[in-house]
């Protein structure tokens, strides 16, 4: 069974959603699904949902995460050069970074 849902957009944001779909060569229909079928996933958002007036009581994140946060948009930007390395185990990086943090 196929049940319709209806929601209601201003023309600004819907000619934005489709905008953005076709770019991922997608339609604003099969977007609005994907991001369905990922709620659902989740049981939720992956994000925290706050109101805007509570965020300045957000903790702020560890001097060692914005520092990488802050490589990370640098070397994207190209203002340093990206050191990364490529991941073709994604387990056994786990395990380093696991026997690093512990060490």
């Amino acid at each position: 069974m196929v049940a319709q849902l209806g929601i209601r957009l201003e023309d600004k944001e819907k000619a934005e959603l489709e905008k953005n779909a076709h770019a991922l060569g997608l339609t604003a229909a099969s977007a609005v699904k994907m991001m369905i079928a990922q709620f659902n996933y989740d049981k939720g958002f992956r994000f925290p949902i706050n109101r805007r007036d509570s965020l300045d009581k957000v903790e702020k994140l560890p001097k060692e995460v914005e520092k990488a946060l802050l490589v990370a948009k640098a070397e994207e930007l190209g203002l340093i050069k990206d050191t990364s390395e490529t991941v073709e185990n994604i387990d056994d990086l786990r395990k380093r970074w696991g026997d690093e943090i512990s060490n």
